[in-house]
């Protein structure tokens, strides 16, 4: 047991450095693996075997190990773990002077082996989850999802019925680095808290900013899913200001669907989701893929840049005029103020007749009429698509 071989000498040396007494520990082929005087590690103990074999404590006075190799009197006492014997603890000394001390080590060893094995496991599991999640959000780059498959076998979870992805973005962790590492454990425990209602569901960190929850949910769930967010922002928050890490806490999710793809599917949405959150102006911390307070951003981020070849020449005039910037931003304060040009000239504190002057600026250089719905809306998505990419594009063969 290799877990063992790692802990056994820490574990003598902690005990003897307590207690002030020799000790010593083999594996179950006798071999000392644990052991006060270092010059023994990695020797033979011939009784050990004994030991094991009886599955019992064993006392060798100083008259029976006079003649052995390697053997000193004191009592030996098998060290088993889920119910099979897996070494031997050897205290070395008057028998009847270091019996009061057998029962006490023997426990704290056993108990150690249980406890660092049950950490094992989980740091085990949460890796292989981490490594699953990872190919999960991957999933369009699968051709063969037998990988997926195996994995679901592995973790004990399915995916015929109905799951939500939501994630959970800390920028603050992003920013604090040094503070991260040691809140990941105790965020798992506290976001498996908050959402896990199931032995299946998923919760994971992402990347260093975001944590993954895929959560099996029906209908009946979908409703209460903002009122579960909006009550875990609130509960993650305070815990993060308990720790000296201060910063906003934001979740998305995305719409539910079956299958691991459908899983994959719902990431994409709350990715997208909660991209658009953190760069609108909204105080919610809150978002739904579905909700109109984004869809309009989510929309215009998928929109194919080769959209604006069809404007290129407008757009190009637009830019090159020397007072660009100030054209674009009463455009886009005009479409966002409903068309009103009272409203937008108080949100752009201008005079009326200001805004009108620049409005007829925009119609010369682009053609478009200012009074039509359409037209604007049309030229509004191609001004706010360029202002999301300010590096230079290629549109029909030329920069701009």
């Amino acid at each position: 047991m290799k877990l063992f071989e790692q802990v056994a000498q820490p574990l003598v040396e902690q005990a003897s450095s307590l207690l002030g007494i020799s000790l010593s520990i083999t594996d179950e082929k006798g071999i000392i693996i644990g052991s006060d005087n270092k010059g023994r590690i990695g020797t033979l103990h011939p009784v050990s075997s004994r030991v094991i074999e009886e599955g019992r404590e064993v006392v060798f006075t100083k008259e029976q190990v006079d003649n052995m190799e390697n053997v000193l009197p004191g009592i030996a006492a098998p060290i088993c773990f889920n119910h099979k014997v897996i070494g031997v603890l050897g205290i070395v000394g008057e028998p009847e002077s270091v019996r009061k001390y057998v029962k006490f080590i023997h426990s704290h060893i056993e108990m150690f082996l249980r406890e660092s094995f049950r950490t094992e496991s989980e740091l085990v599991q949460m890796k292989t989850t981490e490594l699953f999640v990872q190919h999960l959000i991957h999933y369009e780059d699968w051709k063969d999802t037998s990988k997926l498959e195996e994995y679901c076998q592995l973790l004990g979870v399915h995916f015929n019925r109905l799951r939500v992805c939501l994630l959970i973005h800390f920028p603050v962790l992003q920013e604090s680095s040094s503070q991260a590492e040691p809140l990941q454990t105790q965020l798992q425990s506290l976001i498996g808290y908050l959402f896990r209602e199931s032995n299946e569901d998923i919760v994971c960190p992402v990347n260093q900013e975001q944590w993954v929850v895929f959560k099996i949910i029906d209908s009946k769930g979908e409703p209460k899913l903002r009122r579960t967010c909006e009550s875990a922002i609130g509960k993650l928050t305070a815990f993060l200001d308990r720790e000296g890490v201060h910063g906003r806490v934001t979740i998305a999710y995305g719409k539910s669907y079956m299958g691991l793809e459908g899983a994959a599917r719902s990431y994409q949405q709350a990715q997208k989701a909660i991209m658009a959150g953190l760069r609108s102006d909204s105080e919610e911390s809150v978002y739904s893929f579905d909700s109109w307070s984004i869809l309009p951003d989510i929309f215009l981020e998928d929109i194919d840049l080769r959209f604006l070849e069809l404007f290129a020449d407008d757009i190009r005039n637009i830019w090159e005029f020397p007072e660009s910037d100030m054209l674009i931003e009463t455009f886009i304060a005009y479409c966002e103020s409903s068309m009103n040009v009272s409203k937008a000239a108080r949100n752009l504190y201008i005079h009326r007749n200001t805004l009108m002057y620049r409005l007829n600026k925009i119609s010369e250089l682009s053609r478009i009429d200012p009074q039509s719905f359409e037209q604007c809306i049309v030229l509004y998505i191609a001004l706010k698509k360029k202002e999301r990419n300010p590096l230079f594009m290629k549109v029909s063969g030329k920069n701009y």
